[in-house]
């Protein structure tokens, strides 16, 4: 039985990057407190080191940040003005990941997928995925305006400026981790999401990626309202490609491309259920070739085929406490309509559709 739950919150912010930050830091301020104490106790649980540590590790980040992601720096900048905490705590959460990957914690995965054309019952482009993570966390939606450039909506966590989504001009990103032992200062992960969610058209997103300087390794999925799809597993030093087979394309938390899966640790860290996520969505998929639509991706993405280890993922508490995860938020978008469902634990609850 299907059981109604409190959908994601949705907060609309609109004018200069600075602007958006202290609107975003004023209406959500107890949910940005929250993310910093998720995070330090995420992190300190494994690895006994303290906030104040946190925070010194990822001060280098810094420069760069402010050096090749101007528009989000100054967005963190003001939401370290509208909550009242300190600017070093929210480029904490905002280098979070890096920290986790570079300790390494490995707090989330992910199953995410892209189709149209002829398989899906109406042509029109769908994207999205199932966010894995550890309980505790406040997942968002946000509908931003920039002064300068295209309005987008995004699926976040509390304090960070965006996570994946769609933008106006009908492009749409996902993503997912990938474990590479490899964590350099440069550009936070973050940093470059919100970046490539700000572009006019596919390619101008893959220049985003492959040409800003990464931190960390990370899945990247775009996939345009006009059928184009591609994915970028990236490291901070090498991109690699992946194109749809017949306008399907599924993913999970490894390295598929053969030049890069000798920096993969996925199968040696909580996720060695990537490999069989990633085959049995484009199995699902292929299933329903010819009739893919909304509402079918949304039960393929009830999945629970290696339950808790499924699709739609549940928490193992029987595993070590920080291998703890579940399906945080489901998320469907037609990017070419500007909708995007999204719920929680998607076996349990209904969608909810939101708009640009």
């Amino acid at each position: 039985m299907k059981k109604e739950f409190n959908h994601f919150p949705l907060y609309e912010f609109s004018g200069t990057e600075r602007e958006i930050g202290r609107q975003y830091g004023e209406e959500c301020k107890e949910m940005i407190k929250n993310s910093v104490s998720y995070w330090a106790e995420s992190l300190t649980m494994v690895t006994g080191k303290t906030l104040a540590d946190f925070i010194a590790a990822i001060k280098p980040f810094d420069a760069p940040l402010k050096d090749n992601c101007p528009d989000f720096y100054e967005e963190i900048v003001g939401i370290a003005e509208g909550s009242g905490l300190g600017f070093d705590e929210v480029l904490f959460i905002n280098t979070a990941f890096e920290l986790d990957v570079g300790f390494p914690v490995f707090l989330a995965g992910c199953t995410s997928f892209a189709c149209s054309g002829a398989t899906t019952v109406d042509g029109k482009t769908l994207v999205g995925q199932n966010v894995d993570w550890g309980p505790g966390v406040d997942g968002i939606i946000l509908r931003v305006k920039p002064q300068n450039g295209p309005a987008y909506l995004t699926f976040t966590l509390a304090g960070s400026p965006a996570l994946m989504g769609i933008n106006e001009n009908g492009l749409s990103l996902f993503a997912n981790l990938l474990v590479s032992p490899v964590v350099k200062t440069a550009v936070p992960m973050l940093a470059t999401v919100h970046k490539a969610l700000q572009q006019k058209n596919v390619p101008d997103q893959i220049r985003a990626i492959s040409q800003t300087p990464r931190s960390m390794a990370l899945n990247y999925l775009f996939a345009g309202k006009d059928g184009e799809i591609i994915d970028i597993e990236s490291t901070p030093d090498k991109c690699g490609m992946l194109l749809p087979d017949r306008d399907i394309l599924t993913h999970a938390n490894h390295f598929t491309k053969s030049y890069l899966e000798p920096e993969d640790l996925a199968d040696q860290t909580a996720f060695p259920d990537t490999f069989l996520r990633q085959y049995r969505l484009k199995e699902l998929m292929e299933a329903k070739r010819g009739e893919l639509s909304v509402e079918v991706m949304m039960e393929l993405l009830q999945d629970h085929r290696g339950y808790p280890d499924s699709i739609c993922r549940h928490c193992d508490t029987g595993s070590p406490r920080f291998e703890w995860f579940e399906t945080l938020a489901s998320l469907i978008a037609v990017p070419g309509d500007g909708r995007m469902y999204a719920t929680a634990n998607p076996c349990l609850n209904p969608y909810k559709l939101y708009t640009l």
